[in-house]
């Protein structure tokens, strides 16, 4: 009992140090991305083909800023899963813990293929249809720091997302997912997505809601095929030992 306790006290302890360092590495990029803050917005203005304007004197240096923690972030997400796969999975799964730098190599990958989808195909559907409704009398003037946010929280939560069907191959490695619970749970899943969705979504519109919708829904169905090929290998092996 006692050495149970030991190992929870040290568990939090390690997972607080991880944490502090990992927010002093977040602030430190930030702040080397703020200085290149004006090239990274001339990147996603081009989506926008139009000059931002600020509607307060701080706004435009506030934008820079809240772009530039949004690249920090990015930045840092490799070191915090290598800090996750340290903490939590090589102790799930002791036998992976050599395949630390390929996991996270692969999960850096899919992060990009979301943010590329997001970048190249959503942002430019999402901002064309918000500001086709410009007509002769009404002028869509842009504000500086609500184009950030809602450019920077569709491409984080899209990377972020490209994250299922890795977390499912784990998940079902442990046995917490088979393929039966998302043949169950299928209805459920669109609704989650829907609402998952929503809330992400930076605009209220049903457009851009909908195209968040739509690529959480094709990873939970990329996420099940992962998970049904995991349950079919698991029985293949336990055949062949028996």
């Amino acid at each position: 009992m006692e050495n149970r306790v030991k190992a929870v006290i040290d568990g939090v302890d390690s997972a607080r140090k991880g944490l502090a360092a990992y927010a002093v590495l977040v602030a430190c990029l930030t702040v080397a991305c703020f200085f290149q803050a004006e090239p990274l917005l001339r990147f996603l203005v081009r989506l926008l083909g139009r000059k931002l304007v600020a509607y307060s004197p701080a706004e435009g240096f506030l934008a820079l800023l809240s772009l530039s923690l949004y690249c920090g972030l990015t930045l840092s997400l490799p070191v915090g899963a290598w800090l996750l796969w340290r903490g939590i999975v090589a102790r799930w799964l002791p036998g992976w813990k050599g395949w630390g730098a390929a996991v996270i190599l692969l999960a850096s990958a899919l992060f990009a293929s979301g943010v590329l989808l997001g970048y190249y195909v959503l942002l430019p559907a999402g901002i064309g249809f918000l500001v086709g409704f410009e007509t002769e009398k009404v002028a869509a003037l842009i504000s500086a720091s609500k184009f950030i946010s809602f450019c920077g929280t569709m491409l984080l939560a899209l990377g972020l997302s490209f994250e299922a069907p890795l977390i499912s191959y784990f998940l079902a490695r442990v046995g917490w997912l088979t393929p039966r619970l998302f043949r169950k749970r299928w209805r459920h899943a669109i609704l989650i997505c829907t609402v998952f969705a929503a809330v992400l979504t930076p605009t209220p519109d049903v457009y851009n809601m909908t195209l968040m919708t739509l690529p959480l829904l094709g990873l939970y169905f990329v996420s099940f095929a992962v998970v049904w090929f995991v349950d079919r290998t698991r029985k293949t092996e336990g055949a062949t030992q028996a």
